[in-house]
Parts: structure tokens; C-alpha cells; sequence
């Protein structure tokens, strides 16, 4: 399988909007949290406002805490007559607390509409015809629909875990890096995240790289990721392959959201592989015994012809060349199934065994059984003789 390219589709279109709208969304409540954080510096008398991170909602929110914790700390230490400081204290612990919670209702309605987009792509994967198919989108639909910027879904055996297929936004000169590991055995080394992931069967979040013990050759030199998170996919009591998601090449940390969005859609993908997996053992089996059966069935018209045989035979020595004519001339005139009758009438106009079962939707070994009843029907030696006489009694 190839390396796929997200910059190449369409389809993100929407998506990308609804990121950029997010994204912004995040830079305002950065902008008040650092406004918030400087009127802070002031009214304690601090050298330095604290440092707003514009990555994480997560260090957003412990810093929205932190400042509020001083803040309450100030005002108990406050001479009560100091009545404007105290309405200066209380104003800033408002706007602290408005902040967070615009900020959590914001990260809700966030996570609530990647969920629901995820749920949305499991179903167009449902609509897969094969199990290969399915891992060709997988990728795709996470990063063109559950907010990731870059996915990789891999396999796992015995001897560790194979990169299968990456799909991110990427320019093509940061892409190159996956072709040396793509297929390429990574040891699963204890206390790896992926190691977690295959032991627990759940995702492990990591959220700095640099203090992390990931594989670092593929994970941090090669693939440059400083924040992922890795889900398993369990078929049963075994992890056939790992989901992979990151913002790279954005600054942005990976938090609980991306997690709870990836592990619902690897659960919601194992269980559709597993049904197409099934479906097409299933498919494979059907196409075996209807082979099987047909086969049966030639085998037994083929006893009974003999014994016709067997049986005329006599009597053809006995009433002459003449009667033989007459008695060919009688089977020629037959009556074909429905079904031999659409073959039949597909070999008149020169479709192939291949043509015929593909505009009947049935096999070529049962293109075949029919073809022969047909010739033995006809009494003919080979399919343009059966076509003439068909031609001649039609």
C-alpha cells in the first residue's frame, strides 16, 4: 500500500474550515487569558505576567487556576479598608471564572462535534466493500474528519508493529520519511507507549516526546512527532495493528479529547474490519461450495448420460442409420433452464465465460456447467455448433 496524501482530496474542505474556525477560536481565548494575566501582574505587583500557553487548552485552564489561586490569596491578605484593590481582586476573579468556563463549554462543544463526526465516518466505512478498502480510509477519515492533522495505521505480529499507511497534510518533502519504515518491523520494547497499548488494549496519550520512552528512531527522528496518541485495534483477545494520531507539524499538544475521539473510532473500526473480515470468508465459502455443488451436478448428469447411452445403443443397431438421423434430430429440439436460456443467448452474441458472469453475476465455474449442459443438450462438440443450431430452431 502506498503512502497517502491529504492535500491531494477535496473532501477536507469542510473539515479544514471547522479547524481554522477552532483554531481561532483558541487564539481569542489566549489573547484574554494573557490580558487577564498581565491585569494580574499588576494588581500583585509581580516582575513578569505568567507565561499563556496558546497550544493546550489543558495548561490554559491550569493557568486560569493558578491565577485565580493568587488572586484569592491576595485578597485574604488584604487591610479591609483597601476597598478598591478588593473590587479590583473580585472584577479579575470574575473574568478568570467567565474564562473558564467559556473555554470549557467551548472544548465540550469541540469534543461533542469531533465525536459526532467520528461517528459519521465509521458509518461511511460501513459502506466499504473489503477489508482492504477499510484500511486504505482509515487514515483518511481521521485526519479529514476527526480533527487529527496526521494518522498512521500499522500491524502488529509476534515480532512488533509494521507502519502500513500514512495520511497527513504535510508538504511532499516532510512526507519522504515514511517510505524507509513503511513495512519495516518496530520492536515493541517495554514501556513503550505502543507496548501500553498492546497490554491494556486502550490508547496511551503522551504528550511531550522529548521525556517520553518512545522509540525514538521512527517516532521523534523520523517522524518529528513531540505529541501522539496510539490506539489499539483488538480483534477479539488479540491487538491486530495500531492507530497513530498527531497536529504535527502545528505546536499543538495532543489532549483527552483527541484520545476519547481515537479510541472511540479504533473500537468502532475493529468491530467493522471484523464484519468485512467475516464477510468475505464468508463470500469466498459460498463461491466454494456453489463450485463444489455444480461440479457434483455435472458429475451426476454425466452417470446418467451414460446410462442413456447404454441404453440406446441397441437400439440404434437395430433400426439402422435412419432412425439415428431422426433420433439426433429430436434432441436437438430441447428445452434449456431460464438460466441456460440467458447464457445461451449471451454465447450468441460472443460474450466470453468471463463477460457472461459478470453480466449474470454468478462464476465463471458456473458459466462453465451451464455452457456444457447446454452442448450436451444439443448434442454439440463445441459452442459455435450449439450457436447455430440454437440460431437454426429459434
Amino acid at each position: 500500500m502506498s503512502v497517502l496524501i491529504g492535500g491531494e482530496s477535496s473532501r477536507g474542505a469542510s473539515a479544514g474550515r471547522l479547524r481554522t474556525e477552532w483554531q481561532s477560536r483558541q487564539g481569542e481565548f489566549a489573547q484574554r487569558l494573557l490580558a487577564l494575566g498581565e491585569q494580574t501582574g499588576c494588581l500583585l505587583g509581580t516582575e513578569h505576567a505568567p507565561t499563556v500557553p496558546s497550544d493546550s487548552p489543558i495548561r490554559a485552564a491550569e493557568m486560569i487556576s493558578e491565577i485565580s489561586r493568587k488572586c484569592i490569596h491576595r485578597l485574604r491578605n488584604l487591610n479591609g479598608a483597601d476597598t478598591e484593590a478588593e473590587q479590583r481582586l473580585c472584577n479579575l476573579l470574575l473574568e478568570l471564572q467567565q474564562l473558564a468556563m467559556d473555554l470549557y463549554l467551548f472544548e465540550t462543544s469541540v469534543r461533542s462535534q469531533r465525536l459526532s463526526d467520528c461517528a459519521a465516518s465509521l458509518n461511511r466505512l460501513r459502506a466499504m466493500p473489503t477489508s482492504t478498502a477499510l484500511i486504505d480510509h482509515a487514515c483518511d477519515e481521521l485526519v479529514f474528519r476527526c480533527g487529527f492533522h496526521r494518522a498512521v495505521l500499522s500491524t502488529v505480529d509476534a515480532r512488533g508493529w509494521k507502519p502500513l499507511v500514512l495520511f497527513d497534510r504535510t508538504e511532499a518533502a516532510n512526507r519522504t520519511w515514511f517510505a524507509a519504515w513503511q513495512n519495516q518491523t518496530v520492536p515493541l520494547i517495554s514501556e513503550t507507549p505502543e507496548a501500553v497499548a498492546l497490554v491494556h488494549r486502550r490508547p496511551t496519550l503522551i504528550q511531550d516526546t522529548s521525556h517520553a520512552p518512545v522509540y525514538r528512531p521512527l517516532i521523534v527522528q523520523a517522524g518529528q512527532s513531540r505529541s501522539y496518541v496510539v490506539a489499539p485495534l483488538v480483534q477479539g483477545d488479540d491487538v491486530i495493528g495500531f492507530l497513530h494520531t498527531d497536529h504535527y507539524p502545528e505546536s499543538r499538544q495532543v489532549d483527552e479529547a483527541d484520545r476519547d475521539v481515537l479510541w472511540m473510532f479504533a473500537d468502532g473500526f475493529s468491530h467493522i474490519y471484523q464484519r468485512a473480515a467475516l464477510m468475505e470468508n464468508l463470500r469466498d465459502q459460498r463461491e466454494n461450495v456453489r463450485d463444489l455443488f455444480m461440479g457434483t451436478v455435472d458429475q451426476i448428469d454425466d452417470l446418467c448420460e451414460m446410462s442413456v447411452e447404454a441404453s440406446i445403443r441397441p437400439n440404434e443397431s437395430r433400426y439402422g442409420a435412419e432412425n439415428n438421423g431422426l433420433q439426433r434430430s429430436d434432441e436437438r429440439k430441447v428445452e434449456l433452464t431460464e438460466r441456460e436460456s440467458e447464457v445461451l443467448r449471451l454465447m450468441v452474441t460472443g460474450a466470453s465465460n468471463h463477460d457472461i458472469a459478470d453480466q449474470l453475476v454468478i462464476t465463471e465455474g458456473t458459466v462453465k456447467s451451464h455452457v456444457k449442459h447446454i452442448l450436451r443438450k444439443y448434442g454439440a462438440v463445441n459452442r459455435a455448433q450449439a450457436i447455430a443450431w440454437a440460431l437454426q430452431h429459434s
